[in-house]
């Protein structure tokens, strides 16, 4: 190995903050992939792992690559996750390395595959979470932190398209809310040459004319604030101040005013929030074009419908006791009438229910839909926030311009935009499983990081990750000149501006990068550059090859170079200076917007002076821009309108870029409100998160099942008895405990009172361990005879694996059994087997309903503010009913599979087939390791728990059947001692 890197004093530095679990602040060029080295080396030495988090895969396969050579010499080895597709083979081996390189989401994507798809405890990738350096780290703990990751999949029944059909009357209201607004336009241009023309004669009439225009301009804020006759009207002298103090009187006394405001308007909408609310004018306006009743935004109240359904039932089934106390029959057939009157009456309850749910549901999708339609057209901008490319709507990151291909906005968002965007609206999805950044990267023991800016956020990095952030000095002194901002009154003053300062520079060849904060501005000032005939390269989510922007980005300190950047893309690359270029001024930097972070813009400046060379940089901005427009433009536009400046005229200030800093420090303030808003909530799932995981774990390799199924059995009759002792029905409690556990309790009236609430509970579990334990016997005896037969035949390629599908008569769960260890066990590993494929496939469907529950609740839960009531607070009470309910019935479901499963036989397969429900979770399929010999077993890899139903019929391989033909008199070969027909030959 060749020593030509020796480390500067300050990378070591740097190095030691590392190692002690800090953030060092390092800028541009200051060699931060060096001073990793030594701390992930000392990390190694302990063997667990060291996990190197990139940006994009490009930096991770380079950075490995350049410091494979150091730690081989060292003596370790070192490997890249994105290199090999999920759960395969490499993958689990580049984790098992002794470093290991990768991105952020997928890191994360795998914790969540991990803990959601794997059936087999030899598919599990990742090791613990012991060390992490993340490149960049303020990208990903602070910009990306917002966006959780999810995994998603197909609804198992997709809604029929109501976002086409609803995309016609959405436009039509945006578009009659753009006639309105210039309207209001142009009333207020009116009110405003009136009052100009009076020169103040009748200062009454003035102050009149002032608030009419006043309220003319807030109604077309509030209303589309893009509007250019608007924004060009508030460029005007004065007019920015009126606007404001009117605003300012209208949200008064907690804005209870505000209503005559927006009544005008078909909807109102709140940028700084990033808000819409429709008003009753505009659902007036929906329900008309949309062809619907008057009453479509009316949700019925469905807690006083079902109480009256339940006083209905109550009554009614009163009245079936006072009629049958009369009867003159015997106290058997009594009962027996009364119990079936009351299912009957039971059954109309439910169906009662049943047609209200989805008369609810049915309004509630629909207002769903038309409220992310109104979304999608009002706060969502193509060419911003996402673009079109082959037909396909790809969501563009704000934060570093690049495409995230995969990435869709949940809730729907996205098939809104798509219907507006009139490209395929693609199917529905739901979250299978999901996780905050902030929460995974929480999990490691030690969390350290480098990045050329991070002391802005050093707070929150504080707060919510427990790391302190270290400035590290530069090794030179920075020779950069930051020139203060040049502020215009509109956005074509201030691109001349900036083409022409390209076209200074590129004349002298000098090089420059521009740094925009859209696909938009960047194609627009491309355009630009083509007319007048300079030649440029453009790096935005259009064109968005990783290895190909990092080679454009190294040459961008060539002389003459011209590199148009949308939000910084290029990130971790150097940009080395060409010869000559340190003569002409050393690298300029343009940029054509502030971003709404500091750290963004301070990221684009220290693209040039590295390493103490020479360089310039300097924001353009305009009062057009958004960050001005939101936060900042009534400070500068008073100065413009006192200056009386004309529209191509420039100011210069030290103050102008402190009042743009001040608006800076509020977004990002709000910004940190929000994330750490969104992880106080992501902190309740994750606590259950983490509860359902090791569950689940549990299940997965096999440890703690007999204790888990033992307490959740107990937990189960429980639920059975405490109810029906406390009314005295022993029947019914008989009848639920076959339906729900598949034996019949031999007990009578006198015995049932006698032994007390827990006694029964008592006699029931100990009655459920002796069934569910013949059961075990008598499944294993015939399998183990069945497998060590074909253990010990002669075949050449005898399997090591086989299918076994159980059915409870509706669900069919299949199981994959080693044949050695179902040997050993005496044949209890098939009902081992079984236990583990029941218990994950309960556990993966019910939680993926408990997620879409939790989000559709978090929707909601806002609105209990109004009741004087702390979201978070009844979010975690609601949330932790929910998730009790989803553990009873996690454990209801596996514990009556399991006492009431047997092996499916052929005849029952298409009876079982008709009645199957889908399988929500698609994991990848098992693999086949060796050739099937002729048998009936059915043989297999690793195993996916997934029904046989949902398999294609060609490729399926057969179960196992070990028992001759069960006729329907014979007894049930589950152990119950009952007659197969009574049993499991029932259909």
């Amino acid at each position: 190995i060749e020593w030509d890197m020796v480390p500067y004093d300050v990378q070591l530095l740097g190095g030691v903050a590392l190692l002690q679990g800090r953030i060092a602040e390092m800028k541009t060029g200051e060699g931060k992939t060096l001073v990793a080295v030594a701390p992930i080396y000392l990390n190694a030495l302990v063997g667990r792992g060291v996990h190197i988090v990139t940006v994009n895969p490009y930096l991770a396969q380079r950075d490995c690559e350049w410091m494979a050579p150091v730690f081989n010499y060292l003596g370790l080895n070192s490997d890249v996750i994105d290199k090999y597709d999920a759960h395969s083979p490499g993958r689990r081996t580049a984790y098992r390395s002794d470093i290991t390189y990768g991105t952020n989401n997928e890191f994360g994507f795998d914790y969540l595959r991990d803990n959601s798809f794997v059936v087999d405890p030899d598919q599990l990738v990742q090791r613990d979470h012991h060390f992490a350096i993340i490149d960049e780290v303020d990208s990903v703990l602070i910009d990306e932190a917002r966006t959780p990751l999810i995994i998603s999949g197909p609804v198992p029944q997709p809604d029929d398209d109501r976002f086409t059909e609803l995309r016609s009357p959405i436009d039509r209201l945006v578009s009659q809310q753009k006639k309105l607004v210039a309207q209001f336009v142009a009333d207020a241009e009116k009110s405003l040459a009136e009052r100009d023309s009076m020169e103040g004669s009748d200062r009454k009439r003035v102050a009149e004319l002032e608030a009419e225009a006043g309220l003319a301009l807030l109604r077309a804020s509030r209303g589309f604030q893009k509007n250019k006759k608007l924004r060009k009207l508030l460029s005007e002298p004065g007019v920015a101040q009126l606007l404001q103090r009117t605003e300012f009187t209208y949200l008064q006394d907690n804005a209870k005013n505000m209503p005559f405001v927006d009544d005008e308007l078909y909807y109102a909408l709140d940028e700084k929030q990033h808000a819409i609310e429709m008003t009753e004018k505009g659902r007036q306006f929906i329900s008309k074009a949309a062809g619907q009743p008057t009453d479509l935004f009316v949700l019925p109240d469905i807690g006083v419908e079902v109480a009256q359904f339940e006083q209905d039932y109550s009554k009614a089934t009163a009245e079936l006791e006072t009629r049958y106390e009369n009867e003159s029959l015997d106290e058997e057939k009594k009962q027996n009438k009364l119990l079936n009157d009351r299912r009957l009456v039971k059954k109309d309850l439910e169906d009662k229910k049943r047609t209200l749910y989805s008369e609810y549901a049915d309004r509630a999708e629909r207002l769903h839909a038309i409220e992310q339609l109104l979304k999608a057209y009002t706060l969502y901008e193509k060419d911003v926030e996402y673009i079109v490319q082959d037909g396909r709507v790809m969501i563009v990151d704000t934060h570093t311009g690049r495409v995230l291909p995969g990435r869709r906005y949940s809730d729907g968002l996205h098939q809104a935009i798509e219907a507006k965007e009139q490209v395929k609206v693609q199917a529905p999805t739901q979250t299978y499983a999901t996780i905050t950044l902030q929460n995974y990267f929480r999990m490691y023991s030690k969390l350290s990081g480098m990045t050329g800016t991070a002391e802005t956020e050093a707070e929150e990095l504080h707060k919510i990750y427990g790391v302190d952030v270290v400035v590290v000095p530069t090794n030179k002194p920075i020779a950069r000149d930051d020139r203060n901002d040049l502020v215009f009154k509109t956005r074509r003053a201030k691109y001349s501006a900036v083409i022409d300062k390209i076209r200074e520079y590129n004349k002298k060849g000098q090089p420059v990068l521009v740094g925009t904060t859209s696909v938009e501005v960047s194609e627009t000032l491309s355009r630009m550059l083509k007319r007048g005939g300079i030649k440029h390269n453009v790096l935005n989510a259009k064109r968005d090859r990783a290895e190909q922007e990092a080679l454009i980005v190294a040459d961008a300190g060539k002389q003459g170079a011209v590199t148009i950047a949308t939000n910084m893309a290029g990130r971790g690359t150097d940009i080395k200076l060409g010869p000559g270029v340190r003569e002409r001024g050393g690298l300029a930097i343009i940029g054509t917007e502030r971003h709404e972070s500091r750290r963004i813009d301070l990221q684009l400046r220290g693209r040039a002076g590295r390493q103490g060379d020479d360089g310039v940089s300097q924001f353009y901005v305009s009062l057009d821009d958004n960050l001005m427009r939101l936060f900042s433009s009534d400070r500068v536009a008073k100065v413009m309108d006192r200056m009386n400046l004309e529209e191509d005229a420039v100011i210069e200030h030290p103050w102008v870029n402190k009042s743009i800093e001040r608006a800076q420090k509020k977004v990002e303030q709000n910004n940190f409100g929000i994330r750490k808003r969104q992880l106080e909530y992501d902190d309740v799932l994750n606590a259950q998160r983490e509860v359902i995981y090791d569950r689940r774990r549990h299940a997965l390799l096999g440890e703690r099942m007999q204790g888990d199924l033992m307490d959740m059995l107990r937990d189960v009759i429980e639920d059975i008895v405490g109810p029906h002792y406390a009314e005295g029905t022993l029947e019914e409690m008989r009848e639920d405990i076959l339906r729900t556990l598949a034996f019949d309790l031999e007990i009578d009236r006198e015995t049932f009172v006698k032994l007390g609430d827990d006694g029964m509970v008592e006699r029931v579990f100990e009655t459920a361990m002796d069934f569910y334990n013949r059961k075990r016997d008598a499944l294993a005896r015939p399998f183990h005879d069945s497998m060590a037969k074909l253990q010990s035949s002669d075949q050449a390629n005898k399997p090591e694996r086989v299918f076994v599908d159980f059915t409870d008569g509706r669900k069919i769960i299949r199981s994959v059994v080693k044949i050695e260890d179902a040997v050993e066990s005496n044949g209890q590993e098939v009902n081992d087997a079984m236990e583990r494929a029941a218990l994950l496939s309960f556990i993966d469907s019910h939680w993926t309903d408990h997620l879409r529950n939790l989000d559709e609740l978090k929707e909601g839960i806002g609105l209990r503010a109004f009741g004087q009531r702390d979201p978070l607070i009844e979010y975690k009470m609601e949330a932790f009913k929910m998730f009790t309910g989803l553990m009873g019935t996690i454990g209801h479901d596996f514990v009556s599979f399991v006492l009431k499963s047997g092996p499916l036989v052929d005849g029952q397969r298409q009876n079982v087939r008709a009645s199957a429900p889908q399988s929500k979770l698609d994991p990848k399929k098992a693999r086949v390791e060796k050739e099937a010999p002729k048998t009936s077993f059915g043989v297999g890899g690793d195993g996916n728990g997934q029904s046989a139903a949902d398999r294609d019929p060609s490729s399926r391989a057969q179960p196992v059947v070990v028992e001759e033909k069960v006729g329907r008199n014979d007894a049930c070969p589950c152990g119950s001692g009952k007659k197969y027909k009574h049993c499991h030959g029932r259909t």
